[in-house]
């Protein structure tokens, strides 16, 4: 809510940027920072025509000496500090530029990186809004590869990029550098820009820029150019697929892949121009679902002739949007002093038919980068560990690694299985853990990992949740208990077959909940969504008065002989 909340103000304070903070308008336009000082605050102009949505000594801040020239350069470090929620952060600095009667405008700037220590990519892109920063176009991204800035320090440098046509002669551009990074404070680079020069060109010489390849479907890519590009010069030919780059994803990992070998790479059989800058690929051999591509785009022309330079986007297609449950999690092995070697997270796929993992991620507590290209079979599970060879050394299991931060142990931790690859932000599982009641004691430093006791019931409810008590052997003189990789150790046929046997009806209720059971039942219990127990009933099973609970969410928990199961109910 309060990253929306920033985004409206944003909104809000560049639409109106003309009349309350000014813009530039006198060009060639040079800015080096040299000015030393920034105001501090959130969503603020932090000096005159410039806009950042975080200032403080760290996020947007000067650097001194560390420049292209003079003094001074701006820094940018997407981190999150200690104790803030949220599975990554964007910083985005921006300058509003009146462009009124200018033509053929270009950006040209230096970037370097100061590495913080881990070995994790940062992302800078750059990004145009014609409206004022309303809305802004799509990504164009600088680094030294597919991923951005490598966590290392690096020498300034250069970047040219011509605006898109629709800048021209338009008086409400902005110009908008954002970094971009998961959660966990100092994971990344800190990112150095400098001599940031805005002119108008005396006449089109640059060569067109594909600024981000769209994946509509298996068999479709849009792909959208800074400016308008010939349609003479687009040719299937310039347009190669191979195997990506990034199929590798970090970590070791156990299960089906897809061998790029067995696979037939994608082929492009026609190419549509839907706008003057905007082409369609036509496929004749679609995209593999999961599977990572590097694709080449060259011989690109714009409309005076300047032939673009030979580039590669690293794409993939995952319409995935529910299917993949959190089911286990080993949070805070024992002993305290301990630096999380066993930390885990266990995925599950509760469908009757194969998912594939690659273009997905895991975001809150720790950032895994995209995840593999994997098969993950019906009834199947897959781990994703702190560290892999440690993880693989005590339990046999071979996992995929993720990246930087360590899971709470103390405090409430956020995770989030996210497509963002084919669908914009699309959630497929959250929940929120915390560390001790009403959420398993024993997994709270005491050798236990966390179960899901049913896949197909609500994950977020701590009453689903067990302590494992399935014992693996001794780690730094303590007793371990997890069972990663298969069914958990407290889910057995009896608990899945409950699903069933018990149905619970009307629901939504008003007054009455009937059980209807084929086994027989002890005990019902009802909590909150917040974990409270409001009622508990030792006979009369069959109708429940529910007339005096608030509305809203409940999960009913159900005990049988030898099981239980739990359900979530809405009372109105």
């Amino acid at each position: 809510m309060k990253r929306f909340i920033h985004l409206i103000l944003i909104v809000l304070l560049c639409s109106i940027s003309v009349n309350s903070m000014g813009q530039v308008t006198q060009f060639p336009y040079l800015e080096s920072f040299e000015n030393g000082t920034l105001n501090e605050g959130t969503n603020i102009y932090f000096m005159p025509n410039w806009f950042g949505n975080i200032v403080d000594s760290h996020r947007i801040f000067i650097e001194k000496g560390n420049t292209k020239s003079g003094v001074n350069a701006l820094g940018l470090w997407p981190v999150v500090d200690e104790g803030e929620d949220g599975e990554e952060i964007e910083i985005t600095a921006q300058v509003n530029l009146d462009l009124s009667g200018l033509e053929n405008v270009v950006a040209n700037f230096w970037v370097a990186t100061i590495a913080t220590g881990a070995m994790k990519h940062v992302k800078l892109y750059l990004k145009l809004s014609v409206d004022g920063g309303v809305t802004f176009g799509p990504k164009f991204i600088m680094g030294t590869d597919y991923r951005g800035f490598v966590n290392a320090d690096t020498p300034y440098k250069e970047f040219t990029f011509p605006l898109h046509t629709s800048a021209n002669n338009n008086p409400d551009v902005v110009l908008q550098f954002m970094a971009k990074a998961g959660a966990k404070t100092g994971t990344v680079a800190k990112i150095l820009i400098d001599d940031i020069y805005v002119y108008e060109a005396p006449e089109d010489i640059f060569p067109p820029v594909a600024v981000e390849p769209k994946i509509l479907n298996v068999n479709e890519i849009n792909i959208r150019f800074n400016e308008s590009v010939d349609a003479s010069s687009l040719d299937p030919v310039s347009f190669i697929f191979s195997s990506g780059s990034s199929s590798g994803h970090g970590g070791s990992e156990s299960g089906e892949h897809k061998f790029a070998n067995l696979i037939e790479l994608p082929t492009v059989g026609s190419i549509t121009q839907t706008e003057s800058d905007l082409i369609t690929l036509n496929l004749t051999t679609p995209l593999n679902i999961g599977k990572y591509y590097d694709l080449e785009i060259s011989n690109v022309k714009d409309l005076a002739g300047n032939t673009m330079v030979t580039t590669t986007s690293t794409i993939i297609y995952n319409p995935l949007t529910t299917g993949l449950v959190i089911t286990e999690i080993m949070f805070d092995e024992p002993p305290k002093e301990q630096n999380d070697n066993l930390e885990f997270i266990e995925l599950y796929n509760t469908t009757d038919e194969p998912i594939e993992l690659g273009g997905l991620s895991i975001k809150g507590g720790i950032a895994s980068g995209k995840l593999p290209e994997f098969t993950l079979q019906p009834d199947s599970y897959w781990i994703t560990a702190k560290n892999a060879v440690a993880f693989t050394d005590f339990f046999g299991i071979t996992a995929h690694e993720w990246m930087g931060a360590n899971l709470s142990n103390d405090e409430p931790e956020s995770l989030f299985i996210v497509n963002t690859d084919h669908h914009s932000g699309v959630m497929i599982d959250s929940l929120t853990y915390h560390a001790g009641a009403p959420w398993p004691a024993s997994a709270a430093g005491l050798g236990s990992s966390m179960e899901l006791i049913d896949p197909l019931s609500d994950n977020t409810d701590s009453a689903n949740w067990k302590s494992s008590s399935n014992y693996i052997g001794m780690y730094n003189s303590s007793a371990i208990y997890a069972s990663p990789g298969s069914a958990n150790s407290t889910l057995d046929i009896k608990n899945l077959s409950l699903e069933k046997m018990i149905n619970l009806h009307p629901n939504p209720v008003k007054d009455v909940l009937t059980i209807d059971s084929k086994l027989k039942i002890i005990k019902v219990e009802i909590y909150s969504v917040l974990g409270k127990k409001v009622k508990e009933i030792y006979s009369d099973f069959e109708h429940i008065q529910t007339s005096g609970l608030f509305h809203g969410f409940y999960i009913v928990r159900i005990s049988t002989e030898n099981a239980f199961i739990v359900k979530k109910i809405i009372i109105k």
